[in-house]
């Protein structure tokens, strides 16, 4: 998808996917679920290479690259990770605000 579309002269942004490392135990799914901290570091396991695929992709399509886990992982050490996104995964309104702004960073 990404070949054609560069190949275009289209600008591309990625965004890499990010896991902040909150504590305690969430509800996902409206409460059908809950999710620990050793559920959260079985996804980080997992999540890290989807991280190094984004950031190859982004080198070979010439994309900008929005490394929304490095810049969370930064935010959240003044803040907590909480405030950035409540489960680690899904970002609350600070956290859409802060990928707003990266990515008009991006563009700008």
């Amino acid at each position: 998808m990404l070949a054609p579309l560069a190949e275009a002269g289209t600008k591309l942004i990625l965004i890499e996917p990010f896991l902040l490392p909150i504590r305690g135990v969430v509800e996902a799914g409206a409460g059908y679920a809950l999710i620990g901290e050793e559920e959260r570091k079985q996804w980080r396991t997992d999540l890290d290479p989807k991280i190094q695929a984004v950031r190859k992709l982004a080198r070979k399509y010439g994309a900008h690259l929005l490394d929304a886990d490095d810049m969370f992982a930064e935010l959240a050490v003044t803040t907590g990770p909480e405030y950035w996104a409540a489960d680690g995964v899904h970002p609350t309104p600070a956290g859409h605000a802060a990928l707003a702004a990266a990515w008009l960073r991006l563009v700008a």
